[in-house]
């Protein structure tokens, strides 16, 4: 699969062509919309120089600690608007990267910041229209995975009906609850015919990949990289062409990966597994799109040829409005 930017990608990745990689379209569907904004924006804006991450952090608990203490609070403490100001730079950043499908993950109480749904939308269709027009846009509706099932059902059936939200995710750790008790919530997202993903294989197993696919009928799947330790579990998602949305900077800092040269998309790739190269958090990570395929490529995990097909398939698998 080629484009007609296929032929720049591949130079510009050959040559390091920051400028020109960030002029082509690209996706990112795996993206939290408070952490989406570069470091660089949000310090500029603030007037304040963040902390660099560590090389590794001490998983995702770890993870988060470092980001109260580094960004989150520093940020409550010193602009009343800053979940505003993150949330829009992750908006800014769609439009410096050029992405042709931009599918930042929401969650309930990012909604109730604005009083009503419709305000929320109001302001986000703003962002689009102002820094990433062109820009398919896909919000998603994630719920944590250890909140309590019954108000979830309640939100997920007043904001899918509405038809704004393209995806549903739950994320902030596995393993919370057996996948049997997400059914109801999963049923209501296939009632409004949003696509069905979630945080699976990260740190759960590849039978537990198979498991969730099974259990909700999920479309993607969200990192899914421990499918590597399946031959069973990368064919079932070869065959039936369920995507991993992949991060591997995000999968190299918590410690989930050794590094990109044996990051587990190189054998993913060449089972034939669909994949897509995605942020997940990158005021956090510390790299952005551009630079995941450009890390990827330096280290020879995959061919720019590769890269470019990954880039081509995560623009043609966009959810069309």
């Amino acid at each position: 699969m080629t484009d007609k930017f296929s032929s720049d990608f591949i130079n510009a990745l050959k040559n390091h062509d920051t400028q020109t990689l960030l002029s082509i379209p690209k996706s990112d569907v795996h993206n939290h919309i408070g952490r989406g904004c570069r470091v660089e924006w949000l310090s500029e804006r603030m007037n304040h120089t963040f902390a660099k991450p560590p090389a590794v952090f001490d998983g995702l608990q770890g993870m988060q600690d470092w980001y109260v203490n580094n960004i989150r609070d520093y940020c409550r403490a010193h602009d009343n608007k800053q979940a505003d100001t993150r949330r829009e730079g992750c908006f800014v950043e769609a439009g410096r990267n050029h992405l042709a499908r931009f599918a930042p993950s929401f969650s309930a109480s990012d909604i109730e910041d604005y009083g009503s749904l419709q305000a929320f939308c109001d302001y986000y269709d703003a962002l689009h229209k102002k820094y990433c027009p062109d820009a398919v846009y896909e919000p998603e509706l994630a719920f944590a995975s250890y909140e309590d099932i019954e108000p979830a059902l309640v939100q997920a059936e007043e904001y899918f009906s509405s038809g704004y939200f393209k995806s549903i995710d739950v994320c902030c750790g596995e393993g919370y609850k057996p996948f049997s008790d997400y059914i109801p919530l999963y049923r209501i997202a296939e009632k409004y015919g949003v696509l069905k993903r979630m945080h699976v294989g990260e740190t759960g197993t590849a039978e537990e990949i198979e498991e969730a696919i099974e259990t909700l009928g999920l479309d993607e799947i969200h990192h899914g990289i421990n499918a590597v330790n399946s031959s069973k579990v990368m064919k079932l998602l070869a065959d039936r062409k369920i995507t991993l949305n992949v991060c591997p900077t995000s999968n190299i800092k918590l410690g989930y990966a050794k590094s990109y040269a044996e990051h587990p998309i190189k054998i993913l790739v060449e089972n034939e597994v669909p994949v897509t190269i995605n942020t997940d958090d990158l005021l956090v990570f510390d790299s952005s799109i551009d630079e995941e395929y450009q890390h990827l490529y330096d280290a020879g995990t995959l061919t720019a040829e590769q890269l470019d097909e990954i880039r081509c398939w995560g623009i043609s698998n966009r959810i069309e409005k």
